[in-house]
This record gives C-alpha cells, sequence and structure tokens, in this order.
C-alpha cells in the first residue's frame, strides 16, 4: 500500500528555484524544503547549525574564513554524485547575479572549492553568525552544476522539472492542482518512510483548514489557520493535533527611506506615536501572540534589550512632530500607499487597524495586499511604496536581521542606512561568545529604538492543525530539519490509514 502524507496550500507554485527568486510560502518554495538541501541548517527554534550536506565544519581566521566538509554519499536524483563544484557555482553565480540565494552572502569575497569535498567561503569580515545566514533559509539551498552551469537560470527548463538531492525526487506538478514527490528509496541521508508527498493547492484558506478537519489532508502552511479560524476545528473527524505558539517574529511597519519625508526622524517617530497598541492588542491571543513594543523578541533572552522601546501611543505629540517637520499640509492633501504581502493573511487586518491609527493624525493611506511576484517588483525592486507592513523571524539569532537593515544588506528593500546600526552589526560579527555578541545586539536595539528605523507592532503566533497519525515534525526531532520539510515524517504505529 502506497503511504501518502497531504499537504494543503493556498499558495501554487511559480516554479522549483528559490535560489534564482523566492516567493516564500508558496507551494514551490515548500517542495524545495523536500527535494534539496543546504549546506548546513539552522531552524528558527535552534541557534546550533546542524548538518545537512556538510557534515562537519571550521570557523577559521577569527571567522573570517568558513571551511565546510561535504557528505561524500550525497548524490543528485539522477545520480551524479553532489561535489563542492556544486557547492562553489550555485553560491557564487547566484551572489554575482543578484539572485535571492546570494542575499546573504554579502560578506563573501570568494567561495574555493579546497577539494572534491570541501569548501571554504572567504569573507571581506569576520562574521560569527556566518552558519545562520547559510542555514535559516531555504533560498541558500544547492542546485546541481552539471543541470545550471552554462544557463540563464531564468529560463533553465530544471527550474519547472527541479532535480535535488533531498529525499524526495519531483514527479509532476498540475498548476493550480497540485504537485507530487516521491521517496527517493536509495536516499543517501535518512530514508523517508512515506512513499508519496502531495501539495494539494486549494486556494480557499477556510477550506484547507476543514480538509485537515475532515481527515482529507495532514497539514497546512503557516498563516491558513488564524485565531478567527480555529472554529473551524470544532468537531473535526480526524484525529489531530492544535498547536498554538508564539512565533519566532513580528509584524512591523517599515518606512521607504529613500523618500526624504521618511528621512526626518520627526516624521518616523510621529508614525510611531500614531500606533496604539491598545488597539493591536484586540488582534492578539494571549499567550500566542501579543501587541509588543520592542525591537526583538524577548525569546532571544541572550541579546534581548528590555529598554528599547518605540514611542508610546500619543495622537497630539503626533500631530505636533508633524507640524514641527513642515510636513502636516503636504500629507493632507497626499495619500500614501500601506502595502502588506497578501501570503501573510494576519497582516490583513493589521495593516487596516493601522491605516485607522494614521488616519487619526492626518495621514490618509490606501492599503493594499499585494502578491509575491507583485511585492518582489514594486517594493523589492521599484521601492514604489511609502508605507510597508511585513514579517519575519528575528531568531534564532539578530545576524538574520542584517540583509533587511544593514546599509549594504542586499535584502535592504526600505534603504535603511544608519551608521550606527551598521557598526553594531560589525561589532557583533566580530566576536564570538554569545555573551560578547549580545551586547552588540543590545545597542543595535538601542539605536533602532533611538533613531525610529522602524516600528514594532505585534509578536505573532503561529496556528497550526496536524494529523496525530504521523511522527516526524520538526519540533518532534530537536528542530534537525526544517519546519517545512517531511523527510522524517512516518505513520505512528497502531494508526491506520484511512
Amino acid at each position: 500500500m502506497t503511504e501518502e502524507f497531504i499537504v494543503v496550500t493556498p499558495h501554487d507554485a511559480l516554479e522549483f528555484n528559490d535560489v534564482y527568486r523566492n516567493t516564500t510560502g508558496s507551494a514551490g518554495y515548500l517542495a524545495c524544503n523536500n527535494i534539496f538541501n543546504r549546506v548546513v541548517l539552522n531552524e528558527w527554534n535552534e541557534i546550533n547549525a546542524i548538518p545537512d550536506l556538510a557534515t562537519h565544519w571550521e570557523c577559521l581566521d577569527g571567522a573570517r574564513r568558513w571551511r565546510f566538509h561535504l557528505n561524500q554519499a550525497a548524490r543528485w536524483h539522477d545520480g551524479v554524485p553532489v561535489t563542492a563544484h556544486d557547492v562553489v557555482y550555485t553560491h557564487t553565480h547566484a551572489k554575482e547575479m543578484g539572485y535571492t540565494g546570494g542575499r546573504f552572502m554579502r560578506d563573501v569575497e570568494q567561495i574555493v572549492e579546497v577539494n572534491k569535498h570541501t569548501v571554504d567561503y572567504h569573507l571581506s569580515k569576520p562574521n560569527s553568525g556566518f552558519l545562520v545566514l547559510l542555514g535559516n533559509f531555504i533560498f541558500t539551498h544547492i542546485l546541481p552544476a552539471h543541470l545550471f552551469e552554462g544557463t540563464d537560470w531564468a529560463t533553465n527548463p530544471h527550474n519547472l522539472k527541479p532535480v535535488g538531492s533531498g529525499p524526495f525526487r519531483f514527479a509532476e506538478w498540475i498548476p493550480g492542482d497540485r504537485i507530487v514527490m516521491e521517496a527517493v528509496k536509495d536516499h543517501w541521508g535518512p530514508q523517508p518512510e512515506i512513499d508519496r508527498l502531495i501539495l494539494k493547492i486549494v486556494p480557499d484558506r477556510e477550506e484547507c483548514v476543514r480538509m485537515v478537519a475532515r481527515g482529507e489532508a495532514h497539514y497546512f502552511p503557516q498563516d491558513t489557520l488564524t485565531k478567527d479560524r480555529l472554529h473551524l476545528l470544532d468537531g473535526a473527524t480526524a484525529n489531530i493535533e492544535v498547536m498554538k505558539d508564539p512565533g519566532p517574529g513580528m509584524a512591523l511597519l517599515d518606512f521607504n527611506h529613500r523618500d526624504p519625508l521618511w528621512q526626518d526622524l520627526r516624521v518616523r517617530q510621529a508614525l510611531a506615536h500614531a500606533v496604539n497598541r491598545e488597539e493591536i492588542a484586540t488582534l492578539a491571543d494571549p499567550g500566542v501572540s501579543q501587541a509588543w513594543p520592542h525591537y526583538l523578541l524577548g525569546s532571544t533572552e541572550w541579546a534581548f534589550n528590555p529598554d528599547a522601546k518605540a514611542p508610546d501611543h500619543d495622537v497630539e505629540r503626533a500631530k505636533a512632530l508633524l507640524a514641527e517637520a513642515g510636513v502636516a499640509d503636504d500629507l493632507a492633501g497626499r495619500t500614501l500607499t500601506l502595502y502588506y504581502l497578501e501570503l501573510f493573511d494576519g497582516h490583513r487586518p493589521l495593516a487596516a487597524m493601522i491605516a485607522e491609527q494614521l488616519a487619526a493624525v492626518g495621514i490618509t493611506t490606501t492599503v493594499e495586499g499585494l502578491s509575491s511576484p507583485d511585492w518582489a517588483a514594486k517594493v523589492g525592486r521599484e521601492h514604489a511604496f511609502d508605507l510597508v507592513i511585513v514579517g519575519g523571524a528575528l531568531t534564532p539569532d539578530p545576524e538574520i536581521t542584517s540583509p533587511k537593515y544593514a546599509s549594504d544588506g542586499d535584502g535592504n528593500f526600505a534603504g535603511h542606512n544608519n551608521p550606527d546600526v551598521d557598526a553594531a552589526y560589525q561589532a557583533a560579527r566580530s566576536v564570538t561568545t554569545l555573551a560578547e555578541r549580545g551586547a552588540h545586539y543590545r545597542r543595535l536595539q538601542e539605536v533602532w529604538a533611538r533613531d525610529t528605523e522602524w516600528v514594532p507592532l505585534l509578536w505573532y503566533g503561529t496556528y497550526f492543525a496536524r494529523s496525530a497519525d504521523f511522527f516526524g515534525w520538526s519540533d518532534q526531532v530537536a528542530y534537525t530539519v526544517p519546519w517545512w520539510h517531511w523527510g522524517r515524517i512516518r505513520r505512528v504505529a497502531g494508526h491506520p490509514a484511512n
């Protein structure tokens, strides 16, 4: 009997090459977590890196050079051995071309093939947080050089028919319907125990939840189940486990710092004073999510600065600052754009609430949720926005925020350019103990708060319903696999298939 594991998701794939361009949360993103491998892994609950293609590694030259020793048994799905050349080619080309996979290679000067199974990453400056950059995100996975080298990644046919090294091989994609992956029975790593991994595309988020409740699917991705959809699980006929936990990141309000309007500290402070977290708290769920005024999550105790907080809600002070900056009249005759990424459904009510709070101080906005491709174009490339509500992981190491907020960060879509922020990041990279690094990250939060670089809004929660008939989820195997990886999933003994 064929053992199938079904994940239902509202977002179809665009392709299967997140190193080229990333569509976080899409079916392609979920599939890539299972088709490909990274050099090392970092899941958001675990600061220590876990082996993936690399079996072990060394931090050399005061964290200016990192050496990785690759698993010599690793094979691509077409039988070709995985080698150091694949790693060197993938990340060097992504960095040179400005693709998503190069986003976390900012400090990388050169990637060197030491021998067939050993790779050195040479950095321009020490970076003790480099492992978390290399292992925390799917767009650092490794591609087969023998199928990509010398081609245009934009048109390479293997974007649509991927060949990876992970525990599942691509079988078929029927757009708008499903993506099917099959277990690699002779896999070089841990042997998958399910035969077929199916991503079922169902655009209606509520129906995704109902399908798990009825036992027609076993899981769905983040932001499918939200607090207002929990009732859909009432009377569930399937054997499911519901998880409600504080998440790994926050929702925040950011400015287009390239616009002179937002380069005035008083204007940024005015918007921060307009934010009413007592109202935001009505969207929260005690014990799961909460309105949050700080610039890092309290769960990252070794780096958290409790004194670094956003300005308090004060409408009159906000109005006074806008008048003092001389922009009140201009803003009264102008409509600003406020975008959020439609993929993150929880940002929809938050964006509407922030728009109302800004209106109370004389700022009119149009609120729009953007698809991943539109976000990449309008926000990422064209910088055609005024304000955005964004979310993102802040754990397990604040270094993963540097691509967004360091002035030379490849993911710095908002145009942040603060020398004191850059100095704090670099100081934290140059030391090796958590105590030393934490001191510099507390300084980083102090600067963010002092200069109102962005405005923290909500420490969001995560809601999942998953089949209790299966074992091997990331949290059940000590986060040694990514959250969206199902290569360790197996049916629990005594729990027969429906």
